[in-house]
């Protein structure tokens, strides 16, 4: 069933026609027209039986009320109309990608809405960068930039100079990570138990706020930042709930994480760690939680030359268990590379993360071709390796292929 608006919620639609008054008592003459895409990807799964067409309407815009108050508003619309395991699936979706209305100073910045948050440093796999829930599949598919989930939030800035900043989050209510907007259940990076699952969602309560701040400092030619943040694991984990069902649990995790970025010559060196002193696991043979404490930490360079940019990275990641278990302990080794031709015609960017333990892998080629101006054509190709216990290896049987056509607007 097609189900368009139902997941935008309607906190964001009222927000949506707040800005949308907003804006219109603004001089129409003042403002750019909103901007955005129009895009259609045909998708295949080899290992999941799965064909998809996927379509999406993107638009977005920005309004500054005078010098003290900025509007954010973008949104769109996707359906889907797929063969996924000799069914036909079909499904729809509109959702707010961000909306937001912030009060500007000169020493402090106040936004609410729905939004999102970038902390962390390191390549697509930033430990510290916990605010915002992820879409797995625009994960894989487009990377982590589009993959983030806006919640609902109020977030406050202090500028003290232009070498400090202190910034403070608060997010009301929970949102979850998504495996697939789009016929979730169905999809093929979706990872479930085949039984029934009772969903136990954080109630939308005082208690169950979420929120955590970073401050953010420049000394020399070295920028670095210190962040800590209380909130709910966006992914559930799977627990027994009886015989034949098992239940969808959020729990709690404290993170206090730092991060750095520094220049030296043509390079760029960063450098991240987050530690999270309460955290939740799920057993790797199992229905059971687990709980414990974790330590992610990486550092790695990247640098541009000529139409080049290269990087690379090592994320080491450690478990420990309460109760006697055993821990685990996994190295990533991160590289990407993207090049452009032609007068930025044609680009390429390859992206790849490998587990020496476990021998677990992913790799996403993508090449974009611009046919005209505002017209792209995109293809992708991506491949897993083994089956792991770690996060990528979960998802060994996912690969695919796509072909997107995008028109800008």
């Amino acid at each position: 069933m097609m189900g368009i608006g139902r997941r935008c919620g309607g906190l964001a639609w009222l927000g949506l026609l707040a800005l949308a008054l907003t804006s219109a008592a603004i001089s129409a003459e003042a403002q750019p027209a909103p901007a955005g895409y129009v895009s259609v990807v045909a998708d295949h799964f080899p290992n999941r039986d799965a064909t998809e067409l996927r379509a999406r309407v993107f638009a977005g815009q920005t309004i500054d009320a005078g010098s003290r108050l900025r509007l954010i508003a973008s949104g769109f619309v996707e359906g889907l109309v797929a063969d996924r395991r000799r069914s036909t699936i079909t499904d729809g979706v509109a959702e707010a990608h961000e909306l937001t209305a912030t009060v500007r100073t000169k020493r402090f910045d106040l936004a609410a809405g729905l939004g999102r948050v970038v902390w962390g440093r390191l390549d697509e796999l930033q430990p510290t960068d916990v605010v915002n829930p992820i879409d797995v599949s625009r994960f894989f598919f487009e990377g982590r930039g589009e993959a983030r989930v806006a919640v609902p939030l109020v977030r406050g800035t202090l500028y003290a100079g232009q070498r400090v900043s202190i910034e403070g989050v608060y997010v009301p209510f929970f949102r979850r990570g998504r495996f697939d907007r789009l016929a979730e259940a169905s999809s093929p990076f979706a990872l479930a138990p085949d039984v029934p699952v009772l969903d136990r969602l954080p109630a939308r309560t005082v208690g169950n706020a979420q929120g955590g701040a970073r401050a953010s400092f420049t000394t020399g030619r070295v920028d670095w930042s210190l962040s800590a943040y209380r909130g709910f694991r966006p992914f559930g984990i799977y627990a027994a709930a009886g015989p034949f069902a098992v239940e969808r649990v959020y729990p709690r995790f404290t993170m206090a994480g730092a991060d750095f970025e520094t220049v030296a010559g043509a390079w760029v060196v960063r450098g991240e760690l987050a530690a999270f002193t309460r955290d939740a696991f799920q057993a790797p043979a199992a229905a059971v939680l687990l709980t414990g404490r974790s330590f992610d930490a990486g550092a790695g360079v990247d640098r541009k030359a000529g139409e080049y940019r290269v990087s690379g990275h090592v994320l080491v990641h450690r478990e420990e268990y309460e109760g006697g278990s055993s821990g685990r302990t996994d190295v990533s080794l991160i590289v990407s590379a993207d090049r452009t031709f032609s007068r930025q015609k044609y680009e390429g960017r390859l992206f790849g993360v490998y587990n020496p333990a476990s021998g677990a892998a992913f790799v996403r080629g993508v090449g974009r071709a611009a046919l005209r101006d505002n017209v792209a054509l995109e293809g992708s190709l991506g491949w897993f390796g083994r089956t792991g216990v770690d996060t990528i290896g979960r998802f060994s049987e996912s690969d695919f292929a796509y072909l997107r056509l995008k028109y800008f607007f």
